[in-house]
């Protein structure tokens, strides 16, 4: 043969992946394996190809074993391991070039006794193609090592010498799935598995693919031991390859592993019960009508919401096979449908009392006295008023009222497009309103009409900074808030003739409070404003701020219009300074009445007596605090970066 013949040859060894052996049971697992990575319907030519290499190795086993015999017999120096053409075809067919490819005929006379028109490939234990293996049919004869091969038998082998056992593979594969369940119910599942997939049974192709099948309807229904489950994925390779199973058992795949996926949700949930609040109560398998405290808690309620949500969608094989579908929906109903929370109440108390409070102040601005029973009056009609404007915004209730306020809202949304974008522009809706009325309150003197809009401006500006961050504030910081305003309220009322009365003192801290906690929130970027400016910003802010207090404390000019123009600068540096409210943070701000009463020293005593000018100049000095302490924070945090900063 030339060299063109080598070039298609493929060694015996290489096709079935094993190293020379005469073993009959180890080129039976080899071929099993093979089989495996080489169906007759991926590539046909492949596998044709393995079962000829199969049935060759299969075939001359017994002369394989006894040249391998004879070889490991001769003594060390002897052995040709340097001529590859003086070692036995059985050897030499595990040879391999570096190249890939069969070594060429010798030129040399062998040591055996071999025709000189005996094929190559024969000599070599490679698989020519077919078009050569008929021309070598035709040209030479078939011999074996130089010795001429037996008669071909006039009838075809008996199939137990081509690896076929002659039994049905369906009732094999059944009693063996059997005889392995009785084993795995008294031993552990893993250790007989591995040891049960080396028996002489399960080498014939058919028999394991069966006892395959037979595995996996086990596991696609129910009532299975969860540990031989899992035995039998991991050592049967399914949790990473399905496919040669899927093409005629797919709806058995499938239900295998939604139930394997089942069992991984629900361990994963189980070992984490700390991190799921509520998770107990969906597993309980008990209704939402056993659980009606917990339900009636706003926070534990947005809990469940998240919870239920995080397994209808990602884990839904659990919610199919491990839980009870009817009662999560019950639990759906429950937690999404509009409810009356503990958190609403309380809200509804405190807001019911804040509209009392400013009515008084306002018929106190006017001079009207109410009396005993006017405030009793007052304070339980706002009461009544407060509980049923919050509970009809939890229902939703009326229906149509709350439809129709939903379409105007989709309306303004869609003819304002950029408030989409810039959700923090809605905040101006109450910021800009309420630092004007603020502004007006600088002003010495007053008429009664003035003062009278100006309180109910602020008390409206309030209602609305509160209706537009329900979500911010709630529960603890909602009660925070309001003791705050109040107490400042109460700190500035009855300074003077010009001192601010709760009316308008306790609106105006209230709307500052909630400045502060939405600029510490992120306004800024929520108005869509270039983030890469802010350090500018605060640097200009802080030059600005600078220049108003300078002339303030050395009286260079009128103290009035500065104190005003410093309170509207201050609101404006809240917007680019995040305000940190933690109590190991703050503790600095007590010095700051103090150093706003310095620096009014040296003013006349009507401006000193100004409530309004304490609140601009101790503003200042809080925002300025802010504002130091986040350069100061950006700056040691850009240092301790490697690199340029």
């Amino acid at each position: 043969m030339d060299g063109g013949t080598y070039s298609a040859e493929r060694n015996l060894w290489d096709i079935l992946d094993t190293a020379p052996t005469g073993d009959e049971r180890v080129l039976k697992r080899a071929y099993a394996k093979r089989l495996k990575v080489t169906r007759p319907e991926d590539d046909p030519a492949a596998f044709q190809e393995l079962r000829d290499a199969y049935e060759y190795a299969l075939r001359h086993a017994p002369r394989f074993a006894a040249e391998l015999a004879e070889r490991h017999a001769m003594p060390a120096a002897e052995r040709p391991e340097s001529d590859p053409a003086r070692l036995p075809p059985a050897l030499a067919s595990g040879l391999k070039t570096d190249t890939g490819l069969t070594p060429p005929a010798p030129t040399q006379t062998p040591a055996v006794d071999i025709p000189a028109e005996a094929p190559a490939a024969e000599l070599w234990g490679v698989l020519a193609d077919a078009a050569q293996e008929t021309h070598a049919a035709q040209e030479a004869p078939a011999e074996l090592w130089g010795v001429p091969d037996e008669p071909a038998p006039e009838c075809m082998p008996p199939p137990e010498q081509w690896g076929v056992v002659a039994i049905d593979p369906v009732e094999e594969a059944a009693s063996l799935w059997q005889a392995f369940l009785e084993q795995s119910r008294r031993r552990d599942a893993a250790a007989v598995l591995a040891g049960f997939l080396e028996r002489e049974e399960l080498l014939n192709l058919d028999v394991r693919e069966e006892f395959d099948v037979c595995a996996l309807r086990y596991c696609a229904s129910a009532g299975y031991n969860l540990s031989l489950r899992n035995a039998l994925f991991e050592q049967l390779g399914w949790e990473y390859d399905f496919s040669y199973l899927a093409r005629r058992h797919g709806d058995l795949v499938r239900a295998a592993v939604q139930r394997y996926r089942a069992d991984r949700s629900f361990a994963h949930f189980s070992n984490n019960r700390d991190s799921y609040p509520g998770l107990d109560c969906i597993l309980s398998q008990q209704p939402p009508s056993a659980y009606v405290r917990q339900m009636l808690d706003k926070k534990f309620n947005l809990q469940l919401r998240g919870l239920l949500q995080t397994i209808r969608w990602q884990h839904g094989d659990m919610l199919a096979y491990k839980l009870d579908t009817d009662l999560f929906e019950q639990w759906e109903q429950a937690v999404f449908s509009r409810r009356y929370f503990k958190q609403t109440a309380f809200a509804s108390a405190g807001l019911g009392f804040v509209l009392h409070l400013i009515l008084s102040s306002l018929f106190k601005v006017a001079g009207v006295s109410l009396g005993d029973m006017g405030a009793y009056a007052s304070l339980l009609g706002f009461q009544v008023l407060a509980f049923s404007l919050l509970a009809m915004h939890a229902l939703r209730w009326p229906a149509p009222l709350f439809t129709r306020l939903q379409a105007l809202q989709e309306a303004l949304q869609k003819r304002l497009p950029m408030l989409q974008a810039r959700p923090g522009l809605l905040q101006l809706a109450w910021i800009v309103p309420y630092l004007l009325l603020a502004l007006l309150l600088f002003l010495p003197e007053r008429g009664e009409a003035l003062r009278i809009a100006t309180s109910v401006g602020l008390c409206a500006s309030a209602l609305l900074a509160y209706a537009m961050n329900r979500q911010l504030l709630n529960g603890v910081l909602l009660a925070a808030a309001l003791g705050l305003a109040m107490v400042a309220a109460m700190f500035m009322n009855g300074k003077g003739s010009t001192a601010l009365v709760i009316a308008n003192g306790m609106p105006m801290m209230f709307c500052l409070l909630l400045l502060a906690l939405r600029s510490a929130g992120g306004l800024y970027e929520e108005c869509g404003l270039p983030v890469e400016r802010l350090p500018r910003l605060r640097v200009a802010w802080l030059i600005g701020c600078a220049g108003l207090l300078l002339p303030l404390y050395l009286q260079l000019l009128p103290a009035v219009p500065l104190g005003a123009a410093l309170y509207a600068w201050s609101c404006a540096g809240l917007l680019i300074s995040p305000s940190d409210l933690r109590w190991r943070t703050v503790w600095p701000l007590v010095l700051v009445p103090s150093l706003g009463s310095v620096l009014l020293a040296g003013q006349a005593a009507p401006v000193r007596a100004m409530s309004m000018m304490h609140n601009g100049v101790e503003l200042a000095l809080i925002v300025l605090y802010f504002t130091v302490r986040c350069i100061y924070l950006r700056y040691g945090a850009a240092l301790s970066r490697p690199g340029l900063s």
